[in-house]
């Protein structure tokens, strides 16, 4: 598996916690005030945005390493950007918000440059 391809995994993976995340109500209250809920049509939203995240990380690994390793890698690099995102919600649940497009931005960057690379 060549960096790029790590790249796009790990912040796709990331993206992908972020928005599953902000879509419960309480990490958006964390952000918005006690009480606060997301809209629904938000949820949906940021839902989707995240298992399409987390689909396109795991299409990374298995192109990268097939089916079998490339499940075990994805489940690694699940493991690994689960925690940074559960760490920056602890500490800098602000920052984890902001950083949600740029780590999306940077995983289908990767995720192209990739493939450009790749053959």
């Amino acid at each position: 598996m060549n960096a790029l391809a790590v790249v796009a995994a790990l912040a796709l993976s990331m993206a992908g916690f972020v928005a599953l995340a902000l879509s419960l109500d309480r990490h958006h209250a964390d952000l918005h005030g006690r009480g606060s809920v997301p809209a629904p049509a938000a949820v949906l939203r940021l839902r989707a945005a995240g298992a399409l995240a987390l689909a396109l990380a795991w299409s990374v690994h298995i192109g990268a390493d097939g089916w079998p390793l490339g499940t075990v890698s994805w489940l690694g690099t699940l493991t690994a950007s689960a925690f940074a995102v559960v760490m920056g919600l602890c500490y800098a649940p602000r920052l984890v918000q902001r950083l949600l497009p740029g780590m999306a931005g940077v995983g289908v960057a990767a995720l192209a440059g990739a493939r450009l690379f790749a053959g």
